[in-house]
């Protein structure tokens, strides 16, 4: 067994929701002693390494309803991970969104690749670590001109819009996918995105994306991780070249369709207010259409007006991305 893949399927046994002992001590183990690994007000951990433009983002925490320890299977056949039978028992999810983008963030930083990672704190509560960076301690964001986060499902997306607001051009994905694509990959623009903690910087940073880092079902518990979609990716992200991305969005520059991801009064010094109220428009559903309130939408990603159309859409999705579906 690679030292990749052990140190992957490692961090896969640890349950995280925000603030619990288990984050705590995954921190203590994997983030925390990266060489140069410094904490910002909102509780988000930076490991800056040589000149970059590339800000790299990943989170913490998982969406685990409780804390503690987990077993996993691992099919070396397939090279997938799942959890075990025993844990699909009393564990919530895998954990893949986002432990994969933890994973390639940190084997980047052992390799020495340059750029700005940001392990961020308490994505999976509506991006508190993010938004509280963005809005207390933005210098930190100085220089990155592309934001790249490692937290999104399946095998192709170059993120262009999240919750239906343009956070990076087309030109910057195509950019982006060219050199992934060298391998046999198939990487395009989507414009299909959800929240992650990049939507919090395009005031910020002009070209603010999410890319598919190879899970699935993420958020249940027949959630999955293609090991070796990973570690392919992890080798075309350590050699790619940032003269060669194309920057064309314009920090903040206005877009009708885009929605505010902020908190309301949002206390910086409380790191883990899970309950905290959202201001949020009304909106159009991604899947049906139908305006709605996120305050009285009954699925778990804000995007949908309903658990129902949520599956629906993930469905259909997961049919056309995943080989392993239908």
């Amino acid at each position: 067994m690679s030292a990749h893949l052990a140190t992957l399927l490692q961090m896969l046994t640890y349950c995280r929701p925000s603030g619990s002992a288990t984050e705590k001590h995954f921190l203590d183990r994997y983030v925390k002693p990266l060489p140069g690994s410094v904490r910002d007000m909102s509780g988000n951990y930076h490991v800056i390494i040589g000149d970059s433009p590339i800000l790299w983002s990943c989170h913490t925490d998982t969406v685990h309803r409780a804390d503690g320890r987990q077993t996993v299977h691992y099919d070396p056949a397939s090279g997938i991970v799942q959890l075990s039978k025993r844990s699909k028992r009393r564990s919530a999810c895998l954990g893949a969104d986002d432990t994969v983008g933890v994973f390639l963030c940190r084997a980047l930083i052992l390799a020495g690749v340059p750029g700005h990672y940001i392990f961020h704190h308490a994505e999976e509560c509506g991006g508190l670590g993010s938004d509280g960076l963005a809005c207390t301690e933005p210098e930190r964001l100085t220089g990155s001109r592309f934001a790249i986060a490692l937290d999104r499902a399946g095998y192709g997306d170059v993120i262009t819009s999240q919750a239906g607001g343009r956070c990076a051009s087309d030109t910057f994905a195509a950019s982006l996918a060219a050199q992934l694509n060298t391998d046999g990959l198939k990487f395009s623009a989507c414009h299909r995105g959800v929240f992650t903690d990049t939507a919090n910087y395009t005031d910020l940073i002009g070209e603010c994306s999410n890319l598919s880092v190879g899970y699935f079902r993420q958020h249940t518990t027949d959630e999955y991780a293609d090991v070796g979609f990973i570690l392919r990716l992890l080798r075309l992200l350590s050699q790619l070249d940032p003269t060669q991305l194309v920057e064309s969005r314009i920090a903040g520059e206005d877009d009708p369709d885009t929605l505010i991801w902020r908190y309301r009064d949002y206390p910086i010094s409380t790191f883990v207010d899970t309950t905290h109220p959202v201001a949020y428009s009304d909106v159009e559903c991604l899947h049906c259409g139908d305006t709605y309130d996120y305050e009285y939408s009954t699925a778990d990603d804000p995007n949908f007006c309903s658990l129902d159309c949520e599956h629906q859409d993930r469905l259909s999705w997961l049919m056309r991305d995943d080989p392993h579906v239908g």
